[in-house]
């Protein structure tokens, strides 16, 4: 990096330089003036630079050796002669600044490349940090790699993917799956694909493209833009857990069912949440509606909504809970008639599992999922009672409503028309994971409380 020191040779970049326009570097010097240049940005900035000043010098203090015979011509003419030789100075000036504001630009990386052990180019392994340049096209074939731009904005891959770095903010996604994190840094970050465009709004984002050239968009957090390729195209405007796809052929968007299992890694980040099924949809925000008691708000068949209702609550008296040891449950005796207590001090966070489904059946829909936790499960609330008395703690707006009686709706505990056993859940010996199937009408939910224990 040049800095004010430079000039008193402390930084060996100026002497080298003014060596190189003197032709007295040798072999050796030469090749650490390339290695500098090569590795540097702001080294080329300045050798592009000392470049127009040495032009500049060359021609005000270069006499020409035939200065003497012209002095007959008419001054007039030697005029007109130097303001075309200054026309002329002043375009190479401009163009050696160019040239080398162009080859900084070539020859910066846009982004680095962090991979995961055993990942792979089509042409080799990967080197961690390896650098990519606005323009550079890769093939993942194998493993999952991060991209860091040099916006801040980070995006996620997993094999196999094809994919160009068109700048510091934007990127061509050609086949393969992105996940993309982008803080206020990196605003407006960009992904192209061949269906159509992709731009950030401050956003967690996901961008699948299939062998079809579809694109399918999810959103996590915030929001992006969606549109055609061209600038003047329609646009859509795509929210936190909403997902749409891109027909390549008609540019057609057509708004699909959101999923999250994409964003484990950023969920996993935030939330002491490791993993969850397909069947489960992680959504970092509670519907209001669901949180004051009304049903049917959040209706999806063989889906189970999962929410963070209340984080790091210091519990300041003993709280009754339906499960708190290993084990499978599913009956009257073992779900509302066996009870047991976290005691009070500890801190927990709250997690919501809800089920609405869509279906207008008869009988009850099936949704089995199962939800793997970073800390313990200290306990979880099944029953009507246990999920009011628990609402002063843990519902985030039961303050808002003083007076009012929030509903809930428990796990069932009746049998299905085959005679089948009805929302089962198990705890894993070690407490960290949850499974459990669900069954439910169309005019019910299933809910219950799971407390871990906050990290």
């Amino acid at each position: 990096m040049i800095t004010e020191r430079s000039a008193q040779w402390e930084d060996p970049l100026p002497k080298l330089v003014a060596l190189y326009f003197d032709n007295q570097l040798d072999e050796s010097k030469l090749r650490l003036l390339q290695e500098r240049l090569k590795s540097d940005p702001e080294a080329r900035v300045f050798f592009a630079q000392f470049s127009a000043l040495q032009a500049q010098l060359e021609w005000v203090y270069t006499d020409s050796p035939d200065s003497q015979k012209q002095t007959h011509l008419p001054v007039s003419f030697q005029v007109a002669k130097r303001n075309w030789s200054q026309i002329l100075y002043a375009f190479t000036c401009i163009c050696l600044v160019l040239g080398g504001l162009l080859f900084v630009h070539l020859t910066t990386p846009v982004a680095h490349v962090f991979p995961v052990k055993g990942s792979y180019w089509k042409t080799g392994p990967i080197n961690d940090h390896e650098p990519l340049l606005s323009g550079s096209h890769r093939h993942l074939l194998r493993g999952e790699i991060e991209i860091r731009f040099e916006s801040g904005s980070v995006v996620n891959l997993k094999a196999p993917a094809l994919f160009t770095t068109n700048g510091s903010n934007e990127f061509y996604l050609e086949e393969g799956k992105v996940v993309a994190d982008v803080p206020e840094s990196g605003h407006g970050f960009t992904v192209d694909t061949h269906a159509g465009r992709i731009v950030d709004l401050g956003t967690s984002f996901s961008v699948n493209v299939g062998a079809e050239r579809n694109a399918e968009i999810k959103v996590y957090r915030g929001k992006v833009q969606v549109g055609n390729s061209t600038a003047d195209g329609p646009s859509h405007e795509i929210r936190a857990n909403e997902a749409v796809q891109i027909d390549s052929v008609t540019r057609k968007i057509q708004t699909q069912n959101y999923s999250s299992s994409d964003f484990i890694p950023l969920i996993s980040r935030d939330y002491p949440v490791l993993r969850f099924s397909e069947s489960v949809v992680f959504q970092e925000h509670m519907p209001a509606a669901i949180a004051r008691g009304t049903f049917q708000v959040l209706e999806r068949d063989e889906t189970v909504f999962l929410f963070p209702e209340k984080r790091d609550v210091q519990l300041i008296s003993d709280l009754k809970v339906s499960i708190s040891q290993p084990g499978k449950y599913w009956s009257q005796d073992q779900i509302e008639k066996e009870s047991d207590v976290i005691s009070r001090g500890m801190k927990v966070d709250c997690y919501r599992v809800y089920y609405d489904p869509a279906s207008n059946q008869d009988d009850m829909m099936p949704a089995a999922g199962e939800i793997e936790f970073d800390q313990p499960i200290l306990g979880i609330i099944t029953t009507n009672k246990m999920l009011g008395a628990s609402d002063k703690f843990l519902n985030p707006v039961f303050h808002q409503f003083p007076g009012q009686k929030i509903k809930h709706q428990e796990i069932e505990i009746r049998l299905s028309k085959d005679g089948t056993r009805q929302d089962v859940i198990v705890l894993s010996p070690d407490r960290k994971k949850l499974s459990f199937q669900l069954f439910t009408g169309t005019s019910f939910v299933d809910e219950f409380r799971v407390l871990v224990a906050s990290p």
